[in-house]
């Protein structure tokens, strides 16, 4: 408790009075944003977040993982950090209300926005650091989250923390700062499943850099405190799973159906044009794929049905081997059809996101620019000889994307990864300013 307040105490001498004001600002601005959302939600939710409010709400009222909305083991498509974490708070609140969630999710993003600019600080200083937490304080799909119900929220916070830990536990030097790292990607990867790659590649990228240092004792401590405390969150989950579908279920089942999706060459492995052909085949009803009455459609039951082709196999297995016999198909017919469908999913996930404003025009063109900014803030990093933040910050994003290019890669995939993006774009911004204010004089 002393270590906590007299860190506090120095917040004022490390990163300065005014600095702190200026980040309060910031928080507060942010705050605002999100508490108009918070007020007025998102008026169509996608399925997905009327699916995570269902099961936190069972996980309260039932205490099972998906009740009478869920058939089969269809629950198990959603990872299941965001429901527990939900269903947490309807412990303490009293009560399953959707308003309280939002509230959690405005608090949330107002921590990330301080992890962003301790990021920040970390790359680059004071500039970098309140034009990172700026940006995440206005970046409209942050904003829009809140209005919805959703996992990326809780990730959003999570994974920035969790590389400023990464980065902090290597300064220390001692095994057991390995521990909060390790923890932390834990839980990004049961809120988001994709990231359990991402905790791997930290925890061999930790291996490697002991390695190279050749603090082979303090190493393979530091490693495995970072392997224990990241399986901790995980391994739980994944034995209820083996009990409940009797095979290894490590977090989630919706890479099958995510490989289906991102591999259905005739609606270029896009989720909403999959959900309209499938409701088209099933009903002879053509819907447009980003109509409200095709939003309203309840997915389920159309990916069943493909399923089913495969009886004998779990939903999630039968929906993967479909989607890998997708593959085999439409690349065997047209390679490069299917290589420029590839490219396109991938400039889709990066050229938009969640909500109106990053798919509108301007939007676009501004979440664009940041992507650039962003790599730009990569390679000053890489030629600044900062090879270890770099290879730390850049991780994430280019495995996440690997992992969109070959499955589903809706605009939500970049949103947890733009808290990495915004503070090196803000980091490219800050040099460029100082460049031109250096020419200048």
């Amino acid at each position: 408790m002393n270590a906590v307040l007299n860190w506090f105490r120095s917040l004022p001498a490390r990163y300065g009075r005014r600095t702190l004001i200026a980040l309060a600002c910031i928080a507060a601005l942010g705050l605002a944003f999100r508490a108009v959302a918070v007020v007025h939600p998102v008026t169509d939710p996608a399925d997905d977040s009327h699916a995570y409010y269902a099961l936190a709400k069972s996980l309260y009222t039932e205490g099972s993982y998906g009740g009478p909305e869920f058939k089969s083991e269809a629950s198990s498509d959603w990872s299941p950090g965001a429901p527990w974490l939900y269903a947490g708070l309807f412990v303490v609140t009293g009560g399953p209300r959707e308003g309280t969630i939002r509230i959690l999710e405005a608090l949330m993003g107002v921590g990330t926005i301080l992890v962003v600019f301790f990021l920040g600080w970390r790359l680059g200083g004071r500039r970098p650091a309140l034009l990172a937490a700026a940006g995440v304080a206005i970046y409209p799909p942050f904003i829009h989250s809140v209005g919805e119900i959703m996992s990326e929220p809780p990730a959003m916070l999570s994974l920035p923390a969790a590389i400023l830990a990464f980065l902090w536990a290597w300064d220390r030097r001692s095994p057991w700062a390995w521990l909060l790292p390790g923890f932390l990607f834990g839980c990004t990867a049961m809120f988001r499943p994709e990231y359990t790659l991402v905790a791997g590649a930290f925890v061999v990228l930790a291996a490697v850099r002991w390695a190279w240092e050749r603090e082979w004792r303090l190493g393979t401590a530091a490693v495995g405190l970072m392997l224990v405390a990241l399986l901790l969150p995980i391994v739980p989950w994944t034995i209820r799973n083996f009990v409940v579908f009797e095979r290894f279920v490590p977090i989630s089942t919706g890479g099958g159906k995510a490989l289906y999706v991102g591999t259905f060459y005739p609606a270029d492995g896009e989720y909403q044009r999959v959900k309209a052909i499938l409701y088209q085949r099933k009903t002879g009803i053509s819907l447009p794929p980003q109509s409200q009455e095709l939003n309203e459609v309840e997915p389920t039951e159309l990916f069943n049905e493909v399923a089913a082709r495969y009886p004998e196999l779990p939903r999630d297995s039968a929906l993967g081997k479909i989607g890998k016999e997708n593959f085999s198909k439409y690349f065997g017919e047209d390679p490069i059809g299917y290589l420029g469908m590839t490219v396109r999913k991938v400039g889709r996930m990066w050229s938009s996101g969640p909500g109106a404003a990053m798919s509108s025009g301007i939007g676009r063109i501004v979440q664009v620019l940041l992507v650039l900014l962003g790599t730009a803030g990569l390679v000053l990093l890489a030629f600044r000889r900062r090879w270890w933040e770099a290879l730390a910050l850049a991780t994430p994003v280019v495995l996440v994307t690997l992992v969109g290019a070959a499955t589903l890669a809706a605009p939500r995939r970049n949103e947890i990864l733009m808290t990495l993006i915004i503070p090196l774009a803000a980091l490219a911004l800050s040099a460029a300013a100082s460049a031109l204010s250096s020419a200048r004089e």
